[in-house]
């Protein structure tokens, strides 16, 4: 048993004991969630009367042309295929789609599955990339960042119906933690072949998921290039050197697989429909050119998003006196107060690189450090949170490659396109929670926020459950004008 308790501590999850119970209960809580009342609404909601034809379809041989590539379809399909058993053997309520009778359970289950693992995965993420602090702050961060994931709500509305976007996210969150888990690991070459498969799968779920390719890539490239930056931990198998006929592993594990991933989950939709690799992408750019950018009247621009100005309504049922809603939007304190970290955090450290500039560079780059990852130096500006392990940098680099890209794009956009800049702009909220959780100081207002937080879950969760709510309930709900 002695021998049992290092083992499981190289699987990058933290201490064992209350973090291990503390993991389990957040992942039960996120099943709950997930799972509670799944088969209502009793019909196809938002997008499902586009995805569950289309997963149909391809169990029928047929595949439709899409606008997305044809990884979240292929995964709703599968669920569909594995619930049908079920279905028809516990009887559950059945509704027709395309001249078929299928289970809104059946097509949803995968999906609430998978965005019960999402919480994980951001603690999971969070853990190892604070690996060069003391096992406390580790255990802060990674804790805080899964149970913010888990009252982030937008996620839970997504997961909780047959549509693509969650496997996308986690599909990303799942590529960037094998790369970090992956110099800690035995064998860093297999973490890195997950890394590259997850993120092409993640690009062939929807392209806008190749943000969280290039963010790792670009931070990846910087903490390897930066002469004021030592990577922790050290690298036993640099990314560096030379691999396949001279090409670095860097460009084999974040290019050739990436790409190949991608291409390779094209073959099943294009085996079916006998169309060409190259003829298909230029039907899907074609298409996403041509799309305006009034065409939908929850359409909302990629610069509102940070404060969820145009959240957007998946369901809307009224009564006499009661509605019941569901509403694709964040919980709105979590989702302010994130962008307000993700805001400090990118300015600290711009401010740091701005102050750098003409500094001279340490004598000993490779100088020993304390146990949260800070050591002695001459420049203690150089020791600070971007010089250890680039955890800020980390945050503000994803959280800029998944939004500002979508200021290029002209077409109509929607809130949900800012699921992976939210998850990171929790994980900058996380990080600066777990510091002041740390002094006894800034103590109480890091619980005051967390309270505040879970209020705010609380009040807007029957939004993303779909519970029915008196009018004047449901009108308390919209602080804003857009959100109705």
């Amino acid at each position: 048993m002695k021998r049992a308790i290092p083992r499981l501590r190289t699987l990058g999850w933290g201490a064992l004991g209350w973090g291990a119970l503390g993991l389990g209960a957040l992942g039960l809580g996120a099943i709950a969630l997930h799972f509670w009342h799944l088969g209502q609404p009793h019909a196809l909601v938002f997008d499902e009367v586009y995805y569950v034809p289309f997963a149909l379809d391809y169990l029928h041989g047929t595949p439709s042309f899409d606008a997305h590539p044809p990884l979240g379809k292929y995964l709703i399909a599968l669920g569909l295929w594995l619930g049908q058993w079920p279905a028809a053997w516990l009887g559950w309520p059945t509704l027709e789609v395309e001249d078929a009778w299928v289970s809104p359970l059946a097509f949803r289950w995968l999906n609430a599955l998978v965005g019960s693992t999402i919480p994980l995965l951001l603690a999971a993420l969070a853990d190892q990339l604070s690996g060069a602090y003391s096992p406390q702050r580790r255990r802060r961060f990674a804790g805080l960042a899964g149970v913010l994931m888990a009252m982030e709500g937008l996620t839970l509305v997504e997961s909780r119906l047959a549509l693509i976007n969650i496997y996308g996210l986690a599909l990303g969150l799942l590529g960037q933690w094998s790369w970090l888990r992956a110099p800690r690991s035995q064998h860093p070459a297999r973490w890195r072949w997950v890394t590259g498969i997850a993120l092409g799968a993640a690009i062939n779920v929807k392209w806008n998921w190749a943000g969280f390719w290039l963010g790792l890539l670009l931070w990846d490239i910087l903490q390897n290039s930066s002469p004021n930056i030592t990577p922790i931990p050290p690298i036993p198998h640099s990314t560096w050197r030379p691999g396949w006929n001279g090409i670095p592993w860097r460009w084999v594990y974040l290019g050739i697989i990436p790409a190949a991933t991608y291409a390779l989950l094209w073959l099943p939709h294009l085996a079916l429909t006998g169309e060409s690799f190259l003829g298909v992408h230029r039907q899907l750019w074609s298409m996403h050119q041509s799309i305006g950018m009034a065409e939908h009247p929850y359409c909302s621009a990629w610069y509102g998003w940070p404060l969820m100005l145009r959240p957007v309504a998946y369901f809307y049922q009224r009564f006499e006196h009661t509605a019941t809603t569901i509403h694709a939007m964040g919980n709105p304190v979590l989702w302010w107060l994130a962008t307000a970290a993700v805001l400090s955090l990118a300015l600290a450290w711009l401010a740091r690189r701005i102050t750098l500039v003409g500094w001279a560079k340490p004598a000993c780059p490779s100088a020993s450090f304390s146990g949260d990852g800070h050591g002695q130096s001459p420049l203690p500006i150089l020791r600070s949170e971007f010089q250890t392990h680039g955890v800020v940098p980390f945050i503000v680099i994803n959280y800029v490659t998944n939004w500002l890209p979508w200021a290029l794009v002209s077409r109509c956009t929607f809130l949900y396109h800012a699921m992976g800049m939210a998850a990171f702009s929790l994980l900058g909220l996380a990080w600066l929670m777990a510091q002041w959780l740390e002094h006894r100081r800034h103590r109480p207002w890091a619980m005051a926020l967390l309270s505040a937080i879970a209020l705010s879950f609380w009040f807007w969760l029957p939004l993303y459950l779909g519970m029915p709510l008196s009018l004047e309930s449901l009108h308390r709900r919209w602080l804003l004008p857009g959100w109705i």
